[in-house]
C-alpha cells in the first residue's frame, strides 16, 4: 500500500505534533495547568500525534534521486569498466587540466612557487637569528650611548674650567697693559 502524502502536509504535521509535546513538557515541568489540560495530557496528546505521524511517514513513498547525468554527463552510463567511454574520473581529471592550462599554471610555475615558499622560510628563520644579534646591538649602542653622555658632560664641565682658567689669563695680562 503506497500513501503519497504531500511534502508540506508532512512537515506541518510534525511541527504541530512537535509543538504539543515542547508545550506538554513544560506545563509538566512548571507544574502548570492549561484549563482542563494538564502537562501529562498534553505531553500524552503531542507523543501519540507523533507516533501516528512516523507511522504514516513508513508507507509514504520516497521521492525520486534526480538524475545527476543531466547536470554531470561525464556520470552518465556509471561504471566504465568494460566500455569504450572514460571514465567520470577521466573526463573531470582532463577538465581539471583544461582549466590549470587556461589559467597558466603548469609544472614550472608551481615549482617556483615552492622556491619562492622555501625561500621565504629561510629569510623568516634568518630574520629570527638576525632579530637575537640586532637586540644585543641595540643593547651596547644604548650602553655607549650612556657612556658617550657621561664623557660630554665631564668635557663639557672640563672645557668651563678650561675657559675660566683662560678667562683669569687674558685678564691678568690685559690689567698688566
Amino acid at each position: 500500500m503506497a500513501l503519497k502524502l504531500s511534502k508540506k502536509t508532512m512537515n506541518m504535521a510534525y511541527g504541530l505534533g512537535a509543538a504539543i509535546v515542547i508545550i506538554g513538557a513544560l506545563m509538566k515541568i512548571i507544574h502548570k495547568d492549561l484549563g482542563p489540560l494538564s502537562g501529562n495530557t498534553l505531553l500524552s496528546i503531542g507523543l501519540i500525534t507523533e507516533a501516528l505521524i512516523f507511522a504514516l511517514s513508513a508507507f509514504d513513498t520516497p521521492e525520486e534521486d534526480p538524475d545527476w547525468a543531466l547536470v554531470y554527463p561525464e556520470l552518465e552510463g556509471g561504471s566504465a569498466s568494460g566500455s569504450s567511454k572514460e571514465s567520470p574520473q577521466g573526463l573531470l581529471s582532463k577538465k581539471l587540466d583544461g582549466i590549470l592550462k587556461e589559467a597558466k599554471i603548469d609544472a614550472s610555475l608551481v615549482g617556483s612557487l615552492s622556491s619562492s615558499i622555501k625561500d621565504m622560510e629561510a629569510s623568516a628563520k634568518s630574520g629570527a637569528d638576525s632579530a637575537d644579534s640586532l637586540a644585543k646591538v641595540n643593547k651596547e649602542f644604548a650602553d655607549n650611548a650612556e657612556k658617550l653622555q657621561k664623557q660630554m658632560a665631564s668635557l663639557a664641565a672640563n672645557l668651563e674650567s678650561l675657559n675660566n682658567v683662560y678667562g683669569g689669563v687674558l685678564g691678568a695680562m690685559n690689567s698688566k697693559k
